[in-house]
């Protein structure tokens, strides 16, 4: 019975820990010392995915937290750290949008994916909008770029939500994109033969010899006459 309940403390524990833990993560902020580690969890849970609609999902947490993190920055007067943030931000974005193409290519329904990018991408550009008038002169290219980014991937899901609904292209493959064939395989290969031996030459053990014989033309075995 003892043994029960410390192992139930020890299940709660963990429990309660790891819940702690994922709450400081999401708390880490550019400035703080273990923020890389965050960073480095979210890249190797990327690269555990194999399944392109979860990576998708993925790339687009990831694009709404680097925009939690440059709101932060901001409000914190830190305005260098903003121009990383945004580039990063176009970078989840950009990956949510080709790991949806990928995952259309292999005939998967993508149009929930679509959808979460069109929710996303259209509350990011309004946050986008809001740091352009909070941020130094030199900090306005990176954002002024990210909004772009943003609305071209809301216009990019939503137009193909639209047509996919209108039943001009099917949810599970896009235009342009092909899956790809498989390779051939190689016809396979004879194995080539053993070279004739030419008239005359025996084998190894007459040493090449025309007629077997031993140099000077004695009779093998034995010495001439």
């Amino acid at each position: 019975m003892k043994l029960i309940k410390l192992m139930l403390f020890l299940m709660c524990w963990v429990f309660f820990t790891g819940a702690v833990l994922a709450q400081e993560e999401l708390k880490l902020l550019p400035d703080d010392p273990l923020y890389q580690a965050k960073r480095q969890t979210e890249t190797a849970k990327l690269n555990a995915s194999i399944d392109p609609l979860e990576k998708a999902t993925l790339h687009t947490g990831h694009a709404r937290e680097r925009l939690a993190e440059a709101q932060a920055m901001v409000s914190k007067g830190k305005h260098e750290f903003v121009g990383d943030l945004v580039r990063d931000y176009e970078t989840s974005i950009n990956g949510a949008m080709n790991e949806i193409n990928r995952a259309q290519a292999q005939g998967r329904d993508v149009s929930k994916a679509l959808s979460a990018v069109e929710r996303s991408t259209t509350k990011h550009t309004e946050v986008l909008s809001n740091l352009l008038g909070k941020v130094p002169e030199e900090a306005r290219p990176a954002i002024q770029r990210a909004i772009e980014v943003s609305q071209r991937g809301r216009n990019t899901a939503l137009d193909r939500l639209e047509r996919i609904q209108r039943g001009e292209i099917p949810a599970g493959k896009p235009e342009g994109i092909e899956r790809p064939e498989r390779p051939e395989r190689p016809e396979r290969m004879e194995k080539p033969g053993r070279p004739a031996i030419p008239g005359g030459i025996d084998t190894p053990g007459g040493f090449g010899v025309p007629g077997g014989g031993r140099p000077g033309g004695g009779p093998p075995g034995g010495k001439g006459r």
